[in-house]
Formats: C-alpha cells, structure tokens, sequence
C-alpha cells in the first residue's frame, strides 16, 4: 500500500513539473538558463518569432568582472537602439536583443573602442 501512495505521489509531482514547462514555453518562457550563445540551437527556438526582435549575440574577449559587463553594456545602449542587452564576464557573451538588424561592422567598431576583442557575430 505504501509504494502505491509514493508512487502515486511522485505521478503527481512529474505531472506539476511538465505542466508548469508547458505553460512556460506557450509564455514564451525558456527553461535553459545558460542563454543562446552556449545552446545547441543557437538561439534558434525563441527567435524573431511572436517578439519581432531580433538577437545578436557577441563573443568578447576580455572581460573579467561585472563592471567590464557594464562596460559592454553601456558601450551598445549609447550606440544603438535596443531592447535589451546582457553581457556576461564568465562565458564571455553578450546578448542582444533589437527591433532592427544591427550594423555589424558599427559593432565591430564600437567594441573596439571598449578596449575589447569581438571574436565572432552571430545574428538571427
């Protein structure tokens, strides 16, 4: 009887999860946590899509602390009209998002005048 209420117990918690996934992803929500860049999909599951935006995403060498992220950051809020913008010292990424295409060879510029090395553009 025992095993029959534990399993049935756990039925219903595996349930909860793969419900509240469902209704996540229908949000629009996505349950990776590392971001696009480090995805096997490249960013390809939430892209353009129902948002319209559009995703740049940025290998930078470089940077070491959060204020270098803030660095980035500041660098592609002053010089372009985005969405958003996250930049990450550990995997040294920066995620954008934009209503527009960005210019790549402005980007390349701008982060350039960071003191920063842009190793590689990746647009969708």
């Amino acid at each position: 009887m025992g095993n029959i209420i534990v399993g049935l117990l756990l039925l219903a918690i595996v349930s909860l999860i793969i419900l509240s996934l469902v209704r996540n992803k229908k949000k629009g929500k996505h349950s990776c946590s590392s971001g696009c860049a480090a995805c096997a999909m490249g960013g390809k599951c939430h892209k353009e899509g129902k948002s319209g935006l559009h995703a740049t995403v940025l290998e930078i060498d470089g940077m070491m602390c959060p204020m270098c992220e803030s660095h980035i950051n500041e660098a592609i809020r002053n010089n372009f009209s985005v969405k958003s913008v996250k930049s990450s010292h550990k995997t040294g990424i920066t995620q954008i998002e934009s209503e527009e295409p960005l210019d790549e060879e402005r980007v390349r510029a701008v982060i350039k005048e960071t003191g920063y090395t842009l190793n590689k553009i990746a647009v969708s």
